[in-house]
């Protein structure tokens, strides 16, 4: 299985006490702050992560369905997945499987829009039929598909290895929340369940909470389904995502499916529960783009968080108004692919202020 559906559970470290002191301290132990921590560390600034889950990734981070896709919703953002690919394949290797990728339309035009935005970025994709879909995904013969787009660089994340690896030689606390934060003497202490921590810059990676502790609203949350559906998909297939008016994407899990409808649900930062109604909106969107997995079992089934900004672009730099602050947050689903371009401009970001 690439990625699981609870969290992840990397051991990490559970210091008795916190330090007083630390010039670099990362609220959050998700893939933001996680790759903030290794993206300092990288260049030689070791920063203090505070996780208060007993583990890294206990939300949005590890309940992703791992898909590495780099032609996105804009520019900008493709431009982030595309840098984290890269980073991604070459120094996470063993936690990235080439797998490529299909992106299909039910619209000629909104293709078009995907094609330009891969020949700008430099991003190699081939233009396929329908026939070639299905050949590697037979059962999707109810998908009104006009043409797609096969992306040979793109794969599957294994989400826990990443976290892993981010994680290996970090300065790490979980357990351990933060109730206050508060300018003191040119720098900032941080009252947490643990005592008290005074910091130089402090990195806002709280994922659907950003913002909270820090004064300001910042993102909003939404809520999507994930299953495992008991439909074994072609041998090393690509992952399929339907980019039209019946949205949804299949990958492999061994020798089941991961399937989604892409629904979206305004919700609260820590619901995470399915809905009630969730296994009959994911019958109504995969039943007719796969008859032949209608009636299939759900094996298992979960709900996992997007945070988006306002304008739906990841927020990552220093705050205008608070030298000591750096956001990183608003990730909007593409954490798992993006963490290594946002860690390495948040560290940017942390470097720029002059304060470590």
């Amino acid at each position: 299985m690439v990625n699981g559906s609870a969290c992840y559970k990397a051991p990490v470290s559970l210091a008795a006490t916190l330090p007083p002191q630390a010039d670099v301290v990362i609220i959050g132990g998700g893939f933001a702050g996680c790759a903030t921590a290794w993206a300092l560390a990288e260049r030689g600034v070791r920063a203090l992560v505070l996780e208060r889950e007993p583990a890294l990734g206990r939300h949005a981070s590890g309940r992703g369905a791992g898909l590495g896709r780099q032609l996105v919703e804009d520019d900008v953002t493709s431009a982030l997945v595309i840098r984290g690919a890269a980073v991604l394949r070459e120094r996470f290797a063993t936690a990235w499987s080439p797998t490529g990728g299909i992106l299909s339309f039910d619209d000629e035009e909104r293709a078009g829009i995907y094609e330009a935005r891969a020949r700008r970025l430099g991003i190699a994709y081939e233009r396929i039929d329908r026939a070639a879909v299905l050949a590697r995904w037979p059962a999707m013969t109810g998908v009104p598909i006009v043409v797609a787009l096969l992306v040979p660089s793109d794969g599957i994340i294994d989400v826990r290895a990443v976290l892993d690896s981010y994680a290996s030689g970090l300065q790490l606390a979980c357990d351990v929340g933060v109730t206050s934060i508060s300018e003191v003497g040119g720098g900032v202490r941080l009252d947490t369940t643990r005592g008290a921590v005074h910091a130089k810059v402090v990195v806002d990676a709280t994922g659907a909470w950003a913002g909270q502790l820090t004064g300001a609203s910042a993102v909003e949350s939404f809520k999507r389904h994930l299953f495992v559906v008991e439909a074994a998909p072609t041998p090393a297939a690509p992952y399929f995502w339907h980019l039209g008016r019946q949205e949804l994407y299949v990958r492999s899990d061994g020798a089941a499916t991961l399937a989604s409808a892409c629904d979206v649900e305004s919700t609260s930062p820590l619901d995470q529960s399915p809905a009630p109604d969730a296994d009959a909106r994911l019958r109504a969107r995969l039943s007719p783009a796969a008859p032949a997995w209608g009636e299939t079992p759900i094996v298992r089934r979960w709900a996992c968080q997007r945070a988006f900004t306002p304008d739906r672009r990841m927020r990552i730099g220093r705050d205008p108004h608070r030298p000591w602050l750096v956001w990183a947050v608003g990730l909007g689903g593409h954490g798992a692919t993006a963490s290594p371009a946002v860690g390495e401009l948040a560290a940017a970001a942390v470097l720029g202020s002059g304060r470590v």
